[in-house]
């Protein structure tokens, strides 16, 4: 045989080798995804019948009298038939003991569709491991139908106070800024008519004071739907400003104690953390009593963290969270959409205190660090 010849033939046996293999891992695979209870069910008919081989194997080396066929016929049916009654009754047992786990799945299968409210029933032939699993699984289900629930309640508010706001805002337009221009529009047309120069000239003085009024409320409407501070000089200045107008406005003195930490939050974080603290200090003035509040921003190595504190009345933050507080809930979740968290310390009569954490930009917390 030429050496080209038995080269080919080396690769052709090494090639029905390699799909010999790869059809046994193929059968393998199919073999270890069929149901649990296939497995269980095959498992136990190779025991028994391994069982029953062996059983009949060492019966025929102990019986030495003569039977005819019929009764060697009679005897491997008989073990035949207790051999298919034994894997029926393993069968029936084995799909009782599945059945909490049938359950679970089915439960599972609904709340991945969307069915927040499917839960697992509890079942007697459950062993306490599969018990305690059931329990798990609605326990998590039942906290993510909450948490759904308070999310919606959170977005609901946060239509109304948009709402609520944009009415507030159109209002006060209308009633106040339009009204006022409207006013000077008139005294504009009488000072063009009137004649007399001196007269003109204080009209005119007039409708300058009332446009620069009427410029200023536009301002602060505009300040308080987002403050221009916060964009031109940072967070800062933004909530020193902000802790003046709520002093003016509530008669709340609020100490603002802070590192430099300009530039170092993203936008959206530098936004939420004002946020925070602008809703902490709006919960002091309405439910606190407090007459003063701390705020204390400091810059740490991996971040900016920010505690809000009032010596006021106190109140129970598990028992607030029961009963849904969606300002305290509010505060969570806008800390967290931007990566920080927000802690609630408060007992009643000891006052409160608001910490919230922000990461810093990736670059500079990478420079802190190092």
């Amino acid at each position: 045989m030429r050496r080209e010849d038995r080269g080919r033939g080396t690769d052709g046996l090494q090639y029905d080798a390699g799909r010999f293999a790869a059809r046994v891992r193929f059968l393998v695979r199919r073999l270890l995804r069929v149901r649990l209870f296939t497995k269980i069910l095959l498992a136990n008919a190779v025991i028994i019948a391994t069982a029953m081989l062996a059983t009949a194997a060492a019966m025929g080396g102990l019986i030495t009298l003569p039977m005819d066929e019929a009764a060697v016929a009679r005897i491997g049916l008989l073990i035949a038939a207790g051999g298919v009654a034994t894997v029926a009754i393993s069968g029936f047992v084995v799909r009782l003991a599945l059945e909490p786990l049938r359950e679970l799945e089915q439960a599972a299968r609904r709340a991945a569709a969307g069915d927040l409210e499917a839960r697992a029933r509890p079942s007697p032939l459950a062993d306490r491991e599969l018990e305690a699993l059931i329990r798990v699984f609605n326990d998590m289900l039942e906290r993510v139908a909450v948490y759904r629930r308070r999310m919606r309640a959170v977005t609901a508010r946060a239509l109304d106070t948009l709402e609520e706001e944009r009415r507030r805002v159109a209002q006060e337009l209308y009633d106040d800024t339009a009204q006022a221009l409207a006013e000077l529009v008139i005294r504009l047309r009488l000072a063009r008519c009137n004649c007399n120069g001196a007269e003109r000239d204080q009209a005119l003085e007039e409708v300058r004071a009332g446009l620069t009024a009427a410029i200023e409320r536009v301002r602060r409407y505009a300040a308080e739907l987002r403050p221009p501070s916060l964009d031109l000089l940072g967070l800062v200045p933004a909530l020193e400003g902000y802790a003046r107008t709520l002093e003016a406005r509530a008669g709340i003195r609020v100490n603002v104690r802070a590192d430099p930490v300009a530039g170092l939050l993203v936008r959206d974080a530098e936004l939420a953390l004002y946020r925070i603290v602008q809703e902490a200090l709006e919960n002091v003035a309405r439910h606190s009593g407090a007459r003063m509040a701390v705020v204390d921003i400091r810059r740490r190595p991996d971040g900016i963290s920010a505690v809000i504190q009032d010596p006021g009345h106190g109140f129970s933050p598990e028992q607030a969270e029961r009963d849904g507080a969606l300002g305290l809930l509010g505060m969570q979740e806008r800390a967290h959409w931007v990566g920080g968290r927000v802690r609630i310390q408060s007992q009643r009569g000891t006052g409160t205190r608001v910490e919230v954490e922000m990461p810093l930009r990736s670059r500079e917390a990478t420079a802190c660090r190092t």
